[in-house]
């Protein structure tokens, strides 16, 4: 069974916003640095701005939260948001693809070939709704503030559903000849269908048991077996 995952780069636990706060992460960062290369101090610039964003559009949303907010709880200054992001439609995506890439690696993680191939598909479904259930932040990045934002961040959900939803298709039909393999629309229907489902459990705090949510989810990725 599956009961917590946690992101240990997408800790859901804000700092408090304070001026001592911002102050001592200022001074961490610039002593942290010392001894780094250029690129090394970019990239890791480019990281703490993005779990920033995580926390930030998780906790106030998107649309609440500007790019000074941001540098603030990242303990940067603006000049180096602008430095690895164009404008705020950026960073979310950026801040998006983290996210997608923790889900990705707990359902990887628990994929188990040895097992029947109903049981293989649970564990991994229990691990997608586990994680988001343990970081209901860092879900709500993935679930809420990330639709209707732009037509290309649109394209990135559709893409990470594709990713989210393989490895459960591979298993379900490891020989290719589902029907989801051949049949575009039924396979978005069913991604569509995994996220929605995140999506109510979300909606109502998680109250349900888990296990609500992976035998909804089962029954949808029922239709992705080739049939007998």
């Amino acid at each position: 069974m599956f009961h917590s995952y946690h992101f240990p780069e997408l800790n859901d636990n804000a700092c408090c916003h304070c001026q001592y706060c911002y102050s001592a992460r200022m001074t961490a960062t610039t002593k942290r640095w010392t001894g780094q290369t250029l690129d090394a101090r970019r990239a890791e610039r480019r990281t703490m701005l993005i779990q920033a964003a995580v926390r930030l559009y998780g906790s106030q949303g998107f649309h609440s939260t500007g790019v000074r907010a941001i540098c603030r709880e990242a303990g940067l200054t603006e000049r180096y948001f602008y430095e690895n992001f164009a404008h705020g439609e950026a960073l979310l995506l950026a801040a998006f693809d983290q996210v997608i890439a923790a889900v990705l690696t707990q359902i990887v993680v628990a994929d188990d070939p040895t097992l029947p191939t109903e049981d293989r598909t649970r564990r991994m479904l229990s691990a997608y709704f586990a994680t988001l259930r343990a970081n209901p932040t860092t879900a709500r990045v993935f679930l809420v503030e990330i639709v209707g934002v732009d037509p290309s961040i649109d394209d990135a959900i559709r893409r990470s559903m594709h990713d989210l939803s393989e490895p459960l298709f591979a298993a379900l039909d490891p020989d290719d000849r589902g029907p989801v393999r051949a049949n575009t629309m039924l396979r978005r229907g069913v991604e569509g269908g995994l996220l929605h489902i995140a999506l109510a459990w979300g909606a109502e705090n998680y109250e349900r048991p888990l296990e609500e949510a992976v035998a909804a989810a089962w029954i949808l990725c029922v239709t992705a077996r080739p049939s007998t």
